[in-house]
């Protein structure tokens, strides 16, 4: 029978430099597994051992004696001191065991066959790895010690595209619209940093550009903390907060919104054979979530920017961030995002685009999108989270779009075909001097395209019996995209 190759993946290569500082403490290399490993391979060495001289033995009885309560007498039997480092491996599944021995080099070897004694012999999950180097002893006044991590496994590393469609499923929201509550468009600002992470401006500097710009509302989501809140009173701004931050992985970055008192979860833990049970916790803690700048340049020159995740739904994924930072409409990984998204509504699943400024500084010429988002007037957080999620929204670089559908539907909202005769379709823009085209867009290809800010246009439903969804654009006279909505949806 044919053999499966198998791959040597080194996971972790670390040099480091202990002192007797460290004596009694625990260092942790963290790795991650990749999937389907057969066998994790731990070789280390250290150097010196021991410590002999009769001055340095003196020094290091005085200082532990007391501690230890360790009568004078003791100093006479001690002719040498020796370093003791123990290794210990931890996975996603618990303790894996520890080997505590006296020697300085050696190779740790664990898997589901046969196991260095000391760690436990069975099978190996994928996922991050916490190998712990545990300083009992350290004596001597620089010890130097080397370790190499390494994977032995099977051939699973397939290059792909973010988001992969295949296999992935999302449950269509309910869409029905309370047209007793009066709604307006609202500008939204859905990804923001402070000091607090690697922005140039802080807390109170991007607040005060936010209000100069009529905001409405602003999403503060820095990497990995909430810590920007602890010094804002919202009840002192004329602007409206959203609590979040931006979960900043190793393999990609999501927008997580709408933090009341909840904790975080914790971004260290977040690996690619865990993804999809951490995203359903953030879910159970009542957040949205959403993927941010799937398609940009990754590691090493943005390590995690580039989404590498493999998702077995989209169950837990509310948008899609497919514009990113300013002047989108230039980027190209703006239009592939875009690209991909189209591509997901194509095959029957509904999920909301949203732009992010992803706001490190307001020293630029270049343009920012906005995302308006359409809600009631009194609207809570919780309303205008609701509202992303539902993609009662449209992306902006300036022009404000009107769309309706027989004067009753709008974008949003999904449109039964049986339970209309025609499709008259009203389209008005406001502030659109850079508007030189307006597309209609959908899943059948471009239905409609005009140079006209006002557009009145009829369909026979009999044209359009496979119609999924529609969306409308604007561009600018070089036809780069300057407006976008999300889709109205049909069944």
């Amino acid at each position: 029978m044919e053999q499966t190759s198998l791959k040597n993946t080194t996971l972790g290569n670390y040099c480091l430099t202990v002192t007797p500082e460290t004596h009694q403490s625990h260092v942790i290399f963290r790795v991650e597994v990749p999937a389907l490993t057969d066998e994790i391979r731990i070789h280390y060495s250290y150097s010196p051992t021991e410590e002999k001289a009769e001055a340095k033995i003196d020094s290091l009885f005085s200082k532990y004696q007391e501690d230890n309560q360790m009568p004078t007498s003791d100093r006479l039997y001690i002719d040498s001191v020796r370093n003791l480092i123990t290794i210990s491996a931890s996975s996603s599944q618990g303790y894996e065991g520890s080997c505590h021995r006296f020697e300085s080099t050696g190779t740790i070897i664990i898997n589901g066959t046969k196991s260095t004694p000391g760690m436990h012999t069975r099978e190996i999950h994928p996922g991050f790895w916490d190998i712990s180097f545990n300083f009992h002893a350290v004596v001597t006044d620089k010890t130097e010690i080397n370790c190499t991590i390494e994977a032995i496994h099977k051939d699973d590393r397939i290059a792909s595209q973010p988001i992969e469609i295949a296999d992935i499923k999302k449950e269509r929201l309910k869409r029905e619209r309370e047209l007793s509550v009066p709604a307006r468009y609202q500008k939204v600002e859905l990804h923001s940093h402070t000091q607090h992470s690697d922005a140039r401006h802080t807390t109170t500097e991007l607040i005060t550009e936010a209000i100069r710009m009529n905001i409405d509302w602003l999403a503060i989501t820095d990497h990995n903390t909430l810590s920007a809140f602890d010094e804002i009173a919202p009840e002192t701004y004329p602007i409206q907060f959203i609590k979040g931050l931006e979960m900043t992985t190793l393999h990609g970055h999501f927008l997580t919104l709408g933090y009341q008192n909840m904790i975080p979860v914790d971004w260290t833990t977040i690996d690619r054979s865990n993804i999809n049970e951490k995203l359903k916790e953030m879910k159970a803690q009542g957040l949205i979530v959403g993927i941010a700048h799937p398609f940009d340049v990754g590691s090493p020159y943005c390590t995690g920017c580039r989404w590498q995740y493999a998702l077995q739904s989209l169950e837990y994924i509310d948008f899609i961030e497919v514009w990113n930072s300013e002047d989108p409409h230039y980027s190209l990984s703006s239009a592939d995002a875009i690209a991909k998204w189209t591509q997901l509504l194509n095959s029957g699943i509904e999920i909301p685009a949203t732009c992010g400024r992803d706001w490190h500084h307001s020293n630029t010429t270049k343009k920012p999108a906005l995302l308006f988002v359409e809600a009631a007037r009194e609207a809570k957080e919780q309303d205008i989270l609701e509202a992303v999620k539902q993609g009662r929204s449209y992306l902006s670089l300036a022009p404000e779009i009107t769309l309706s559908i027989n004067g009753q539907w709008t974008i949003g909202d999904r449109i039964r075909l049986a339970d209309v005769k025609e499709i008259a379709i009203r389209i008005a823009l406001e502030n659109a001097a850079s508007a030189a085209v307006v597309r209609i867009e959908s899943n059948l290809g471009d239905l409609y395209e005009s140079h006209r800010a006002e557009i009145d246009f009829q369909m026979e439903k009999a044209r359009v019996e496979d119609l999924l969804w529609l969306r409308v654009s604007a561009f600018d006279s070089d036809l780069n995209r300057i407006l976008l909505t999300n889709p109205i949806y049909f069944e």
